[in-house]
């Protein structure tokens, strides 16, 4: 279904420019305006839902066979539920709600590195709708 297929691009895209805000307003000044959205936690919670539920039902459901192949997906999807399971994990960190074992792992695993995983979100984003045929794109 194409609405997924663009749900996953614009879910990745959204959830890549919400972990790598901070960067980006460091080495552009015109972003400060979208720092400062991305920043709040509200903001951080709809999108971290948003990108992990698009990138489970992308895993469940999948493009026509004849637009994209069987696992032309697949990289969309994890893409997905990796940065949106980031985001919920940072939430839940700051507010104190779990308990900081259970949470620190996974958190520090993601969060460590969600520069690079921002821009590889933003990256599978643009790839998979500039060339949505590719395989594993």
């Amino acid at each position: 279904m194409l609405q997924f297929y663009f749900l996953s691009i614009f879910a990745n895209i959204l959830a890549g420019l919400t972990l790598t805000s901070d960067y980006f307003a460091e080495k552009f000044k015109g972003f400060l305006p979208f720092q400062e959205l991305f920043s709040k936690n509200n903001v951080k919670t709809t999108i971290g839902i948003f990108a992990f539920v698009v990138g489970f039902l992308k895993l469940l459901i999948r493009s026509n066979p004849a637009d994209v192949p069987v696992v032309g997906d697949l990289l969309p999807a994890l893409a997905g539920l990796v940065m949106g399971a980031g985001l919920i994990l940072g939430i839940i960190r700051e507010r104190g709600t779990v308990s900081a074992e259970k949470v620190d792992n996974l958190e520090k695993t993601v969060m460590t590195y969600r520069v690079p995983l921002g821009i590889a979100g933003l990256v599978i984003g643009a790839l998979h709708f500039l060339v949505p045929g590719a395989l594993f794109l």
